[in-house]
């Protein structure tokens, strides 16, 4: 008796069978979904490759989430409030020198209304090429999905 009270008291807490869900063997993003996080993608390529910031800002949460470029390590203190770089980054690419951009190795995981897209990024200009690696974490608001953060490295080939 003691068994199944106790039993039934973890499941009142854990709200009830209904609420208990099994994990997931893969994030893969898929449907509707998938189709929205890849047009978001493109529309990032096509808008840093024309240079048109108006576009490309239409895919951010804000202008203010956490957009910066990673070097070897943070800070020694730890401290994350310099990771808001999305003024740097603009004025690099809207401002800097043409280039175009394209999207390899672009690997999509969701659950719900949280997405983290991963990828490799091939920057090339007239003079050459640069590569990175990205992460971006977007959150569906409002029926569209929108960058939330995003971190990059940066390589000269």
């Amino acid at each position: 008796m003691i068994k199944l009270l106790i039993a039934a008291t973890a499941l009142s807490l854990a709200g009830g069978p209904a609420s208990v869900q099994r994990i997931p063997a893969d994030f893969a993003s898929v449907g509707e979904d998938r189709r929205a996080i890849e047009a978001l993608l493109a529309t990032y390529t096509r808008a840093v490759s024309t240079k048109d910031q108006a576009l490309f800002e239409t895919l951010l949460l804000s202008r203010d989430i956490p957009f910066s470029g990673i070097g070897a390590a943070l800070p020694a203190d730890g401290n994350a409030a310099g990771l808001a770089n999305y003024e740097r980054f603009r004025k690099g690419v809207f401002e800097g020198r043409p280039f175009t951009q394209r999207f390899r190795q672009v690997r999509i995981e969701q659950d719900g209304a949280l997405a983290n897209v991963r990828l490799v990024f091939v920057n090339s200009t007239a003079d050459g090429q640069s590569w990175g690696w990205k992460t971006l974490q977007l959150v569906k608001a409002g029926g569209r999905w929108k960058i939330a953060s995003e971190f990059y490295t940066s390589h000269k080939q």
